[in-house]
C-alpha cells in the first residue's frame, strides 16, 4: 500500500506531465530546450518533495487536509513527526514526558509567585 505522501507525490508528478503534454501540444512556439528545461525543474521539484525533510512532510499533509476538508494543524503534526528520524522522536517523546512531568511543579511555582505579589502589594497599599 502506498504512503499518502508518496501517492500525493505521484499524483502531482502526472498532473505536472499531463500540464506540460497539454502545454506542447497547444502552443507550437515552444522549444524543446524549453520543454526539457521546465521537465528538469519539475524533477527536481518532485524530487525534493518526494525526499524532503519533515516539514516538506508537514506541510504536504496539511495541504492534503485542507483540500479534503480535515484538520490541517493536526495533519501537519502528524506529518511532521512521521518526517522525524528515531533519534529525533525519542528526543521529542523524551521532552513531552519532562513537560508532562514538569508542567505542574512550574504551575505550583507560578501560583506562588502570583501569591507573593499579591502579599507584596497588599502590605505596600496598606503601608503607603
Amino acid at each position: 500500500m502506498p504512503r499518502p505522501v508518496e501517492s500525493a507525490v505521484e499524483w502531482l508528478n502526472t498532473q505536472i506531465h499531463r500540464l506540460l503534454e497539454s502545454m506542447r501540444d497547444r502552443s507550437a512556439g515552444v522549444t524543446k530546450k524549453f520543454q526539457q528545461k521546465i521537465r528538469e525543474w519539475v524533477e527536481t521539484l518532485v524530487e525534493e518533495v518526494a525526499h524532503g525533510g519533515a516539514g516538506m512532510k508537514a506541510g504536504l499533509e496539511a495541504l492534503r487536509a485542507a483540500l479534503t476538508g480535515k484538520n490541517p494543524v493536526w495533519a501537519a503534526i502528524k506529518g511532521l513527526v512521521s518526517g522525524l528520524s528515531g533519534k529525533a522522536k525519542i528526543a521529542l517523546i523524551l521532552l513531552l514526558v519532562l513537560g508532562v512531568l514538569l508542567g505542574p511543579v512550574l504551575l505550583v511555582v507560578l501560583l506562588l509567585a502570583l501569591l507573593a505579589m499579591v502579599i507584596v502589594a497588599a502590605v505596600r497599599s496598606a503601608a503607603g
